[in-house]
Formats: C-alpha cells, sequence, structure tokens
C-alpha cells in the first residue's frame, strides 16, 4: 500500500505579501509571476488599500491602483528584497535557506533570502491543501474499513463522515483532522490507543500495522 503525506504544495511562481506590526500581521496582497510571459502582476487586497492606516510597497505600486503588471523586469520594490550575486554573503544566505545558490526563480528568490527587509512587508509562500474526501474513501477502501470502524477508532461522528462521502456538506474540521492521522502516523497510533476498546480486534491490528510501518518508512527517509 502507498503512503502518500504530501497533499500540501507550494502554489508555483505566487507569493503573499503581508505587513507585520508590533502585534498583528495584515495581508497586503499577492504577487505573480507568469513564467512564459515573463510578466508580473501584483494585486492589493481590496481591504488592505482601502484602510487608514494602508502606506504602498513601494513608489511604482500606489495603491490607487489596485493591480500593477510588469513585464520583462520585476517591480523594483520586489527587486531589491533579492541580494546581489556579488555580495560575499550571498552564498551563506542561499545556504541558510536551502536554496540553490544559482536559483533563479524570483518568487522562490523573494520567498527565502528575500522574505524579510527592512520594512514591515513580509513575503510568503502559499499552500495549496490537496487532501479531498476521495482521500478518505480510498484509505477506508484499501482497509476496507466501514463508516462506522472509521467513526470509532477515530472518534469521528459517523453521521457527518457519511455525509463527506456521499457528497453533502464539507466539514473542514473532520477533513484536517483525517488529513492529520494521515500524514502523522505517531498522531493516528496514540489516537488508537485511546479507541481500542471500541474496536475489533482485527479492526484495530489492521490500523495499527498500517501505521506502524508507516510511520517505520517515515523513520528510514529521515535517517537517511
Amino acid at each position: 500500500m502507498a503512503y502518500r503525506t504530501d497533499y500540501t504544495r507550494a502554489v508555483p511562481n505566487q507569493l503573499n505579501v503581508f505587513s507585520e506590526g508590533r502585534k498583528r500581521r495584515v495581508f497586503v496582497g499577492a504577487l505573480t509571476w507568469d513564467e512564459v510571459k515573463n510578466c508580473f502582476e501584483f494585486r492589493y487586497d481590496s481591504k488592505y488599500a482601502k484602510s487608514k492606516n494602508a502606506i504602498p510597497i513601494g513608489k511604482e505600486l500606489d495603491l490607487f491602483k489596485k493591480s500593477h503588471t510588469s513585464k520583462g523586469k520585476l517591480f523594483p520594490s520586489f527587486a531589491d528584497r533579492i541580494p546581489s550575486k556579488e555580495n560575499p554573503a550571498y552564498v551563506d544566505y542561499c545556504r541558510s535557506q536551502g536554496i540553490d545558490v544559482d536559483e533563479k526563480n524570483p518568487i522562490k528568490l523573494l520567498v527565502s533570502i528575500g522574505k524579510r527587509g527592512p520594512s514591515t512587508f513580509i513575503f510568503e509562500p502559499i499552500f495549496q491543501n490537496e487532501f479531498a474526501v476521495e482521500d478518505i474513501k480510498k484509505f477506508r477502501t484499501e482497509l476496507k474499513l466501514s463508516i462506522n470502524d472509521m467513526a470509532l477508532a477515530f472518534d469521528l461522528n459517523p453521521p457527518t463522515l457519511q455525509r463527506l462521502e456521499s457528497g453533502g456538506k464539507t466539514d473542514l474540521a473532520t477533513l484536517r483532522r483525517v488529513q492529520i492521522y494521515l500524514i502523522f502516523p505517531k498522531v493516528a497510533m496514540w489516537q488508537l490507543t485511546l479507541t481500542i476498546g471500541r474496536l475489533h480486534t482485527e479492526v484495530f491490528h489492521n490500523l495499527w500495522n498500517y501505521f506502524e510501518k508507516m510511520a517505520n518508512k517515515n523513520k528510514e527517509v529521515n535517517d537517511k
């Protein structure tokens, strides 16, 4: 049985900009790079642009225009955040952020060595969660679990699980909870120790063996 833990992936060529004060962080907008056309677009969040405390990211990115585009060249206010390769410390910057010194993707450079600067603006990568109800169904099918078995094992509400799988209203709390169990086997095993008394012996051993193998595989990967 294949173990999948890569449900979350970075959205390519896009980042979010936040303004971080002493006590809170505010969403400012998003930068997108069309690699084929080599065109950059920055779009301010409408709520931020209208707030009385809003300040533009740079002179070329005024708040009166919600969307800004630049073809063939990164906006100066963003480009200034990427250290020059001529900087003697450039290699150290890259090493500290785990990126290749020859990396040329401006988005990857901005969310790593250009993430923080002298201003309050911070650049963050955007992640997309691909975990879906179909992943729960697949898990149950492969381990031959009934909805009731699944609910008992992981302390879930059977009707909620039934609605999820039948295409009813999505319960994000249940979806994320199951995702945590399927990504972190040790957490799932901890949960099983709490519900062992409710489960049929065969169901328990089936689940325990699955997560134990998954945990051992993860350990082998981490030990390499």
